[in-house]
């Protein structure tokens, strides 16, 4: 019978000579295998909840939340220095400053613009149908010889039938004036008036707008004066 000695299991706590090595544990590389795999499934867990949770819908621009204003009797136009306007007081939101009242009338604001909340209103108070308007005088202050400006008003009249002349009118004794433009209003429709006007010597200007025949207690309306050069 063989009496060599049967191997004897491994005590960690066996005091051990010089030369034997420890025995490592079974378990060891394989656990740390484990909780290698462990760590980077927890971790790719938690970055991947990070990822979701941080996309956000990229912000819309301002203009696309902005409501769409459409332009109607409710609207305010642009300001007065819009697109090269050279009248200040164009769309008689406030009151009628700067402008003079032309013949027998009384001047004062009216709602529902052709646009916007007021408009003015020159009403005749003569005995008989006469010429009434309004004038603006120095809506431009010094042009220069051969200078070209467009005057532009929206008019209409409370009786229909009624001529309205648009002109450009330059300062000085003799003041040159533009070849004025007339229509007659059919009532209580807006019609625009333009007239063009290159300038023969150096001047200021002014714009007037008229109106011939409005019988007594009738109005002239006017809105949304401008007056460019171009």
């Amino acid at each position: 019978m063989d009496q060599r000695a049967l191997p004897v299991p491994d005590d960690p706590d066996r005091p051990r000579g010089r030369h034997e090595a420890p025995r490592r544990s079974v378990g060891g590389p394989a656990g740390a295998a484990i909780a290698v795999v462990v760590a980077a499934v927890v971790l790719a867990g938690v970055l991947a909840t990070w990822l979701i949770s941080s996309a956000k819908e990229p912000p819309q621009p301002a203009s696309a939340n902005a409501a769409t204003t459409q332009g109607g009797p409710t609207s305010r136009p642009p300001g007065p220095a819009a697109f090269g306007n050279l009248v200040g007081n164009w769309s008689f939101e406030q009151d009628l400053s700067g402008w003079q009242v032309l013949g027998a009338a009384d001047a004062g604001r009216e709602p529902q613009g052709r646009t916007s909340g007021s408009c003015a209103s020159v009403r005749s108070r003569g005995p008989q149908p006469g010429k009434i308007g309004l004038a603006l005088p120095g809506v431009v202050p010094l042009a220069d010889k051969g200078a070209r400006y467009v005057a532009k008003a929206w008019v209409r009249s409370t009786t229909p039938g009624v001529k309205v002349t648009v002109g450009l009118v330059g300062s000085g004794g003799k003041p040159e004036r533009s070849q004025t433009t007339e229509t007659t209003l059919p009532g209580l429709v807006w019609r625009a008036v333009v007239v063009g006007h290159t300038v023969a010597a150096r001047t200021g200007l002014a714009i007037e707008i008229t109106a011939d025949g409005v019988p007594p207690g009738d109005a002239l309306l006017v809105d949304e004066v401008t007056v460019r050069q171009g």
